[in-house]
């Protein structure tokens, strides 16, 4: 049974983009500015979700890179409704903002190529559009500065390509979240992303016919402690667990005071791996 604690996150998700409750719709972040860096040498990522920091209850986006790389970036409650919309093909009966202004750049000859979230100051992450505009052979392509938030909702109405400043990855805080990937339900706790198993991931990690969560992520720390990418994780503190919400309820619940035991099955054997229980209260706020 799933525990009171969680009924308003519960009550969030499906709804996430009508439900949030008031927000700044800056990008925050922790830490100091990201410098300058070579744009050739970006990340490619995508939109993955938009979903809750179960610390502060505050929306997020997440963007990935085949899980490899994870960014989750502070948006308000109106960005975060409108990605939200176009992931999930919500419509609409009426072109919203980010629609007006899609629909303004193709009736005005551009072509939306790429936004990027390229820098880090006062603990709020920057971002630009590359707007490329017919005014020859090959076009001009012009920057225009954006909140990454809006960036973003832009890019996944135009199909633009999402590229990131590496230091900005390398440099993300550790958040705890609960999100969505299409119909499946994603958790990131502990330094560890799982998410319900889809035939994408069976396919990808070759997870076997199991109840248990995958693995899509995990720290550097994480990993140290028995726990890495493509793992089924099929116990958490001796109970089983058969889908994400599970995870996040048995990590919680958790008894022990250091560490927490997870068992995982990989490559067809069954493994011991552990979780750092938390040390102190969560982080409040981006």
């Amino acid at each position: 049974m799933r525990s009171p604690r969680l009924g308003p996150v519960l009550s969030v998700l499906p709804l996430l983009f009508w439900a949030l409750g008031p927000g700044s719709s800056a990008a925050w972040a922790q830490g100091a500015g990201a410098g300058s860096s070579n744009p050739s040498q970006f990340l490619e990522m995508s939109v993955a979700t938009v979903g809750v920091d179960l610390d502060s209850g505050a929306a997020l986006a997440l963007l990935h890179s085949d899980w490899d790389e994870l960014l989750p970036i502070w948006i308000g409650d109106v960005e975060a409704r409108a990605i939200a919309q176009e992931l999930q093909g919500v419509p609409m009966a009426r072109p919203m903002t980010h629609d007006l202004l899609a629909s303004v750049i193709r009736e005005m000859g551009g072509t939306l190529e790429e936004i990027q979230v390229h820098d880090l100051q006062e603990s709020t992450y920057l971002g630009r559009l590359l707007i490329r505009v017919d005014d020859g052979a090959e076009g001009t392509v012009r920057e225009v500065d954006s909140r990454p938030s809006d960036a973003l909702a832009l890019a996944v109405r135009m199909g633009a390509k999402v590229s990131v400043n590496p230091s900005l990855v390398s440099g993300a805080s550790d958040v705890n979240f609960l999100s969505a990937e299409g119909e499946h339900t994603v958790v990131r706790l502990r330094g560890v992303t799982v998410g319900d198993v889809s035939q994408e991931h069976r396919d990808r990690f070759s997870v076997p016919d199991r109840p248990g969560v995958v693995v899509l992520h995990a720290t550097e720390e994480v990993g140290s402690r028995g726990i890495q990418q493509g793992d089924l994780i099929v116990e958490v503190d001796g109970t089983e667990v058969n889908d994400a919400f599970e995870f996040l309820e048995e990590v919680g619940h958790a008894s022990t005071s250091t560490h927490i035991p997870i068992r995982v099955l990989r490559n067809g054997e069954e493994r011991e791996g552990e979780l750092l229980a938390p040390s102190g209260p969560g982080r409040v706020g981006p």
